[in-house]
């Protein structure tokens, strides 16, 4: 090498010492920024610091939020595994306390609440899909407590129930869509205690009776739509003692919930036609196809295959009237007895 190449090669290896030495400044420069522009950083004492964020193990983000001295502050958000946003949560003051959104899939609001801690707290607004409100929860201390109501699409209030650290306790009352009064009871330290009261949707009463400590007690009443009396059916601590059919249509069912009989009373007593059935039936899952016109999926159904009849007839004021046809299990008619006034015809 002469002389000459000199200046050269001290001038080539000056720039690349430069070079190394700048790469060197610049990492130093990285290293050496502040923990709050980095991400999942915790100081000396281990407590979380700056940006945090956390991913699903699908590697989707499942929230974004920061962290000052371990407590969450300002804003978070949170993710499912597809990444569509759920969840955004405004903390306050050293974080235990928060204000949150919940969304449903389509982005529409689901819930507005508070939160302290991860307990829901005051009052919690929830809404369909199409932004109407749903329910109105009211917490303390991470429990339902005050009165609750859920509301139906049109708006109309469906329920209302007064809680107290969780428990019912007050009266609850529940309504048909149209604003009809539906029923009401009465709760003590959660159960019901008391007269409690059915309506039909047309204002009559449906069934009233008295619960003790959450069980039904005594005479129970079940009247028809048009007020007359169905049914009487008297309880002890929750045990039917015994029942009177006092007016109207009833079925009585097998243990699989085959039918067992249908028969017809007035003023107590049978009257009109009559039918018993044998226990020979089997349930099968049939499928329902999509209806696209209805809008309804694919679903399934159970459906009753191969009862058959055991005996029908009539009565007239309680006694057998006319022909009265028994079956074998075939369905095959095996007998016919004619009555009147309950005394067979010979």
């Amino acid at each position: 090498m002469t002389l000459a190449h000199a200046p050269y090669l001290c001038n080539r290896m000056l720039s690349r010492l430069i070079l190394f030495l700048s790469s060197l400044l610049l990492a130093a420069m990285v290293v050496a920024q502040p923990a709050d522009n980095e991400l999942n950083t915790t100081d000396a004492k281990g407590h979380k610091q700056g940006a945090w964020s956390r991913t699903w193990p699908n590697g989707t983000v499942r929230y974004t939020g920061q962290f000052k001295d371990d407590a969450p502050v300002g804003t978070f958000k949170h993710f499912d595994e597809e990444g569509i946003l759920t969840t955004i949560q405004e903390h306050a003051g050293d974080g235990k306390v928060s204000r949150a959104r919940h969304f449903h899939i389509d982005g529409s609001l689901m819930a507005t609440g508070k939160y302290v801690g991860q307990a829901k707290d005051s009052t919690w607004n929830y809404y369909g899909e199409a932004g109407q409100l749903t329910k109105v929860e009211r917490y303390r201390d991470g429990k339902l407590d005050g009165e609750q109501v859920s509301y139906y699409p049109n708006g109309a209030v469906a329920e209302s129930e007064l809680r107290k650290n969780g428990s019912l306790e007050g009266l609850n009352k529940s309504w048909f869509e149209d604003g009809q009064l539906k029923s009401q009871a009465t709760y003590v330290h959660g159960l019901a205690e008391g007269q409690m009261t059915f309506f039909h949707p047309n204002g009559s009463k449906e069934i009233e009776g008295v619960v003790v400590q959450g069980v039904r007690d005594g005479t129970w009443l079940y009247f028809n739509s048009d007020g007359s009396l169905q049914l009487q059916a008297l309880y002890k601590k929750g045990e039917l003692v015994k029942e009177r059919k006092e007016n109207g249509t009833f079925k009585d069912y097998f243990d699989d919930e085959q039918l067992k009989s249908e028969e017809t009373f007035k003023s107590g007593k049978h009257e009109g036609k009559f039918t018993e059935y044998h226990h020979n039936g089997k349930w099968e899952l049939r499928t329902l196809p999509a209806d696209p016109i209805k809008g309804t999926l694919e679903d399934m159904e159970r459906v009753l295959i191969g009862q058959t009849k055991k005996r029908e007839g009539s009565y007239k004021n309680d006694l057998l009237e006319g022909e009265m046809k028994e079956y074998d299990e075939k369905g095959k008619l095996v007998k016919t007895t004619k009555y009147a006034g309950g005394v067979e015809v010979k």
